[in-house]
């Protein structure tokens, strides 16, 4: 068995795929995602918090769920830190899956909640499950569909911190060229809605 192989058979047997829909390709579009990802990136900059208290939990969740996955995966791979660009494409880190080791970046690792360690555990775990295991490209439309393979093997409380740490980074990423200069631990339940109505299949939505 190949590492990749060993790494999927042990993400599956201990993060069983809970049902979440795929987008709808007539909605999809480029166009329409870029749309969708400057509303997201306007509401994260219009609120001047740095934490939402009340949604702590999600990130608790979120993070405990990042080092259940770091612990499964540790046993295959060799996991390295560096500061520079590691990979340019998900086929780059599947390469170095197969050879058994993992290297993650660690700059800009300063979060209003986790420590820089912590950070980059979560990191570990987008990786591994989305990139790697589905070859998710580092675009707008791969991370959101990024965002969909973590929610299918993550607790459903950690769902709206996934939204943000995935999906609404990419969106002020690729809405205005550079990620944000601050982290925020913000959530926003009615833009995940109005994702999911719009996006999703009907009558799917929050499944």
């Amino acid at each position: 068995m190949t590492v990749l192989n060993a790494l999927r058979a042990s993400i599956a047997s201990r993060f069983p795929s809970i049902p979440y829909p795929e987008p709808t390709s007539w909605a999809f579009q480029p166009a329409a995602l870029l749309a969708f990802a400057t509303r997201v990136t306007d509401a994260y900059a219009a609120d001047s918090r740095r934490v939402d208290i009340g949604a702590a939990g999600s990130w608790e969740a979120l993070l405990a769920h990042a080092f259940e996955v770091h612990e499964a995966v540790r046993p295959l791979l060799a996991i390295t830190y560096s500061t520079r660009t590691v990979y340019d494409r998900p086929e780059d880190i599947v390469a170095d899956l197969e050879r058994g080791r993992l290297e993650i970046n660690t700059e800009h690792c300063e979060h209003p909640l986790w420590t820089p360690e912590e950070n980059c555990i979560f990191r570990i775990a987008h990786d591994v499950i989305p990139h790697a295991l589905y070859l998710r490209p580092f675009s707008l439309e791969g991370e959101v569909l990024a965002f969909h393979d973590h929610v299918r093997r993550a607790p459903a409380e950690a769902r709206l911190a996934l939204f943000t740490e995935i999906f609404g980074y990419a969106a002020i990423r690729y809405s205005t060229g550079v990620y944000p200069a601050h982290q925020k631990c913000i959530v926003f339940p009615e833009l995940l809605a109005a994702y999911e109505a719009v996006f999703l299949p009907s009558g799917a939505a929050g499944a």
